[in-house]
């Protein structure tokens, strides 16, 4: 079977070397998709054979207009990374949910304040499975019109960039999905608060230097690897490697 993840830029991706991890010797290919927009990775998922894939960013709102039967969870973020072909049709679904969920579960509950910082196709899924942990989620984006019309949709609130630093202190949890750095987040103060952020490879709260002592901080590396196993488990049908895919997580 042949799998690949597709996005750009893609070649930074941990995901080939975490589906190795997951299957040891399976005989299964996993590769890189660069493509520069949502039709080429579905042109590509479809002309070069591959049975799925995982769609990382820009394309995971893309997608969702080109895929023949879309999950109920996709509808409501308005996002997939996960593409099935399934007897000719594309199937799409969403595991950021759940990996954000694994993530955060131990901190969240009880009507902790979640602050979700961009709402892209990972912003929109990290703020919905806060919410599904019964906290009270804010989405903060660079388009506050955009942040507005889904946090009506779905009954959170959303805030105005401006005001970044005074809601990062009045929030419990932290979620940056934000693929690029943000000067207001240098000069905000995360002492005591649980941060979780997308970006594994320039993760820009993650370099700060007092980070790792006073901040429980979760590097994106655990986001992948949560979300991963659900999207493995829809690959194969059969479970993943879990502690062979964890070692390499917290190794690499």
């Amino acid at each position: 079977m042949r799998f690949a993840v597709a996005g750009n830029p893609v070649n930074h991706s941990l995901s080939p070397a975490l589906f190795r991890a997951a299957y040891g010797n399976s005989e299964d290919s996993y590769g890189l998709i660069e493509a520069k927009s949502a039709e080429e990775v579905i042109e590509r998922f479809r002309g070069e054979g591959y049975d799925g894939i995982n769609v990382t960013a820009p394309f995971k709102e893309g997608v969702l207009g080109f895929v023949d039967v879309r999950s109920e969870l996709d509808i409501a973020i308005g996002a997939a990374n996960t593409l099935l072909m399934r007897n000719g049709s594309i199937y799409s679904f969403n595991t950021d949910y759940n990996g954000v969920q694994e993530c955060i579960k131990p901190f969240a509950g009880n009507g902790k304040k979640v602050l979700v910082i961009g709402c892209g196709g990972a912003g929109k899924a990290a703020a919905l499975a806060a919410a599904g942990l019964k906290c009270q989620v804010t989405v903060v984006n660079r388009s506050l019109e955009k942040a507005q019309q889904f946090a009506e949709i779905h009954s959170l609130a959303a805030g105005r960039l401006n005001d970044l630093i005074t809601l990062i202190d009045r929030s419990d949890i932290i979620i940056n999905t934000l693929p690029s750095n943000l000067e207001l987040i240098d000069r905000a103060n995360f002492t005591g608060k649980t941060v979780l952020e997308a970006n594994y490879k320039s993760p820009q709260i993650g370099r700060l230097s007092f980070i790792t002592k006073s901040t429980n901080y979760i590097s994106g590396k655990y986001w992948l690897l949560h979300q991963a196993v659900d999207s493995f488990r829809l690959f194969k049908r059969t479970e993943p490697d879990f502690n062979s895919m964890l070692l390499f997580i917290e190794n690499v």
